[in-house]
């Protein structure tokens, strides 16, 4: 120990004072270990939990939005086959209803061409029967007056029947 304190001597140390900076450091060390050191380790390792939450965090919002931005693009989907099939649905029935239309107009049309058919058929005959009744009217006033006499009933009869068979042939 003599060699030391020669060699530190020779440097201009003095053993008192270097002790007593050895104790200074070492009870700064501890100080600033104690006091400093682990709180700020703590508040590092805090920071460093709050950031790894925050990381799974935002992962599960990430996740989260992939999965509803794919239910979104489902549901349109979904909703645009179901306005496909509405509209799809309502062409059909808009075509049937025209047809069904069509062909009401197509019946009422013929029944309408039908009925006045009749009635044109049962005016014909109507004015064939009148025509028939004057003509024999004519026919009898024109026979009284060439020959002079009165025809009767039997007589009118007989001219009139005579008269119609020759207007139809």
């Amino acid at each position: 120990m003599t060699l030391i304190m020669e060699i530190l001597n020779e440097f201009g140390v003095k053993p008192v004072l270097l002790i007593a900076q050895v104790v200074n450091f070492l009870l700064l060390l501890f100080i600033l270990k104690r006091f400093l050191y682990k709180p700020i380790l703590k508040a590092l390792e805090q920071r460093k939990q709050k950031i790894v939450q925050s990381l799974k965090n935002a992962e599960e919002i990430e996740k989260r939005l992939e999965a509803v931005s794919k239910e979104r693009e489902e549901a349109l989907r979904k909703a645009s086959k179901e306005a496909e099939t509405i509209i799809g649905e309502a062409t059909t029935s808009a075509d049937r209803i025209i047809a069904q239309a069509h062909e009401k107009a197509q019946k009422d049309i013929s029944k309408m061409i039908e009925r006045s058919q009749q009635s044109l058929k049962l005016e014909r005959e109507k004015l064939y029967q009148d025509i028939k009744g004057e003509l024999a009217g004519l026919v009898m006033v024109a026979l009284e007056k060439v020959t002079g006499k009165v025809v009767t009933e039997k007589d009118q009869k007989e001219l009139i029947k005579k008269s119609i068979k020759q207007l139809e042939s």
